[in-house]
């Protein structure tokens, strides 16, 4: 077995693609430890030229590939069937739709705007030029993210309620125990605890004892990557 992950690079090693996070988490459940983890950057998509397509991530296994987080995560359900299950079932990997779908809606208005100048601040310096031409086509001028972002992460933070009310009688997304479901929703806390210092949430807040479960997962694999936050 030869697997190797394409996935999205920063400057200084930072890694904080939330969709990349989603499969790194997914390829940890399942107990796939040795793989190769090849950086992407946003000049230079050549890695992946061979997909015919210029996203992240991008799983490769042998002479086979597979783009798109979701993909990849039923490749990795189809292909492993032995190992533990990512949805437990087709009920499963609904309801974990459905949670994809609800992330997505809290992107844009919402985390996207909160993380845009961390997000620029830890692009390789030479990705730099490019992608602030390309953001200021869809956001305006970058620098007006750095202030007021107090009230943006309240409106955010307002709007998870479900997901608070969730893990009120829960330990995880999923239930007793984490599954694919989890890793989507993680996959927004890891960017912005990679990139950003500023705070989320508190400390007496659901949401926050789920996330330190999270890191505490798989030998705390995801708390040892570089990351901003305390």
């Amino acid at each position: 077995m030869s697997l190797t992950l394409y996935e999205l690079g920063g400057r200084d090693g930072f890694r904080y693609c939330p969709f990349c996070w989603r499969t790194l988490m997914a390829m940890k459940h399942k107990g796939l430890d040795e793989f190769e983890r090849v950086p992407v950057y946003y000049r230079d998509k050549s890695p992946i030229a061979f997909s015919n397509q210029g996203l992240t991530p991008v799983l490769v296994d042998g002479d086979r590939w597979v783009n798109d987080s979701w993909a990849i995560a039923d490749y990795l359900e189809e292909v492993f069937p032995d190992r533990p299950s990512l949805f437990g079932g087709d009920m499963g990997r609904a309801q974990a739709s459905f949670v994809s779908a609800w992330i997505l809606q809290l992107h844009r208005p919402g985390l996207t705007e909160i993380l845009l100048w961390d997000a620029f601040e830890h692009l390789d310096p030479q990705d730099r030029d490019w992608w602030r031409k390309d953001r200021q086509l869809h956001f305006g001028r970058l620098e007006d993210y750095r202030e007021g972002r107090e009230e943006r992460v309240r409106e955010w933070c307002a709007k998870l309620e479900p997901l608070r009310v969730t893990l009120s009688g829960q330990p995880f997304v999923s239930g007793e125990a984490p599954a694919y479901a989890d890793y989507i929703v993680f996959g927004d806390f890891q960017r912005a605890r990679c990139i950003s210092r500023i705070k989320l949430i508190e400390a007496d807040d659901p949401i926050y004892a789920w996330r330190e479960r999270m890191l505490d997962l798989f030998g705390g694999f995801a708390r040892t990557a570089p990351h901003e936050a305390a």
